[in-house]
């Protein structure tokens, strides 16, 4: 399976997590996700081949890798009966590589597979335009915390559109960051980020209908 499906995978896991009620959960696996958003074209066993060969720093916290690992133990017992058995292998073979490092803060993690286990592009010119990092880590955090928010996530998706420091280079980088794919023009960018919100708004509609009364 590529990283990106896998991340998709964990992004629709991450939203059940949210509508579960259980945000801490949801936001582990949301950040662990961007592993595999910064390598969307690679294949999941190779990935998890490279970090393994990586060496791993002295990084104990929380949360840690051990508790993305038992997360994914129940994302695979509830894909167990209905996916692919290549998906549950490498559901698997992530599990284990978190178990073997289990007290490894999580962030220190993200941040070690995302930089290391892929060569890092080539420097930018001097006067080439970089993008703001700050803003993008600023609107993904605002956007996540009020995702299936109708009030909440077009407020901060309106104060996006109108704030003139985020650029296509921002917007398209912060569409990549919410979705796990690219998108060439600005307006194709929000629109990712917009439809991300909406999946996750139908979804809750459909569980409080099918959930308040019988489907008969």
């Amino acid at each position: 399976m590529k990283c990106r499906d896998f991340g998709s995978i964990l992004r629709a896991f991450a939203d059940l997590l949210d509508v579960a009620g259980a945000p801490l959960a949801r936001d582990q696996i949301v950040m662990f996700a961007a592993v595999f958003d910064a390598h969307p074209a690679s294949s999941v066993s190779d990935l998890a081949k490279r970090i393994a060969a990586l060496r791993v720093p002295e990084s104990t916290g929380s949360p840690s890798l051990g508790d993305v690992a038992r997360l994914l133990t129940a994302l695979k017992s509830f894909l167990d009966k209905t996916a692919k058995s290549t998906v549950l292998t490498d559901v698997t073979a992530i599990e284990k590589l978190l178990r073997d490092r289990a007290s490894m803060e999580l962030g220190a993690f993200v941040r070690m597979a995302t930089e290391a286990a892929s060569p890092r592009p080539a420097a930018r010119g001097r006067d080439a335009p970089g993008v703001r990092d700050d803003l993008v880590v600023h609107y993904k955090e605002k956007l996540e915390a009020a995702l299936g928010d109708e009030e909440k996530f077009t407020a901060v998706y309106n104060d996006l559109r109108a704030n003139p420091a985020m650029g296509k280079p921002e917007i398209t980088a912060l569409a990549k960051e919410m979705t796990g794919s690219g998108a060439r023009t600005r307006d194709a960018a929000l629109k990712k980020i917009w439809n991300r919100h909406q999946s996750l708004v139908v979804f809750k509609a459909k569980s409080r209908a099918t959930g308040g009364r019988s489907a008969a």
